[in-house]
């Protein structure tokens, strides 16, 4: 065996190694782009909290290659779409007080101005 031969041996399993990680990331991101569609979806009013996380990963598990099932397990799924909606309800809170403390300042701002309208 040459060291030519070698080489190509080793730059083929390379290929084959990257062409596996890529594909799995290539998967996982249209995944959590699934899982924040899939948390908008959810949101009808007449479901509730589990039966709209089972609702997504349902329609998840269908997105999951067959070839990749046994690297993105039920339970991934379920800890992306925890960690999703944390981070969706995360920066809606942050809104929420955002909005709260632009309302307080507008509110301070109007008993300000008020007296001097007065004058």
């Amino acid at each position: 065996m040459t060291v030519y031969e070698i080489i190509s041996i080793v730059l083929a399993a390379i290929t084959v190694v990257v062409g596996f990680v890529s594909y799995y990331f290539y998967i996982r991101n249209k995944i959590q782009q699934a899982i924040a569609s899939g948390i908008e979806n959810a949101e009808s009013p007449d479901s509730i909290g589990e039966e709209k996380m089972n609702s997504v990963i349902a329609a998840l598990k269908q997105l999951v290659p067959t070839i990749l099932k046994p690297f993105i397990t039920d339970s991934l799924i379920q800890s992306l779409v925890q960690a999703a909606f944390d981070s969706i309800e995360a920066y809606a809170q942050k809104q929420v007080e955002k909005d709260k403390a632009k309302g307080s300042n507008n509110t301070q701002e109007l008993a300000e101005e008020a007296p001097n309208e007065n004058t």
